[in-house]
């Protein structure tokens, strides 16, 4: 999960095989559209951040957000973690969480 004060930016799941998704893809706006660097550049006006580019994105997230990772053993499996990923999007309603259509 990211966090920018009290607003929550994203949050998201990463299996044990996702290494990339977890450490990098999320400060890159190159690496996907759905990534949360993609997002800030596209719609930061939407959360009161208008000067933040593609150069800055990755500094400014590491700089100005909080993230917030909850570990599990791979034990409990990916029904467990999709779980908690809902539970957590329906309760915190991230910003730059699916398509605007879906909102």
């Amino acid at each position: 999960m990211f966090a920018y004060g009290d607003t929550t930016l994203k949050v998201g799941k990463a299996g044990s095989n996702s290494q990339a998704r977890y450490v990098s893809q999320h400060y890159n706006p190159a690496s996907a559209s759905s990534t949360l660097a993609a997002s800030i550049v596209k719609r930061g006006g939407e959360i009161g951040v208008s000067d933040v580019d593609f150069q800055s994105v990755s500094e400014w997230l590491k700089d100005e957000t909080d993230r917030i990772n909850i570990l599990l053993d791979t034990e409990v499996g990916i029904d467990a973690l999709s779980l908690l990923e809902t539970f957590l999007h329906c309760r915190l309603k991230p910003v730059f969480e699916g398509f605007s259509s879906q909102r």
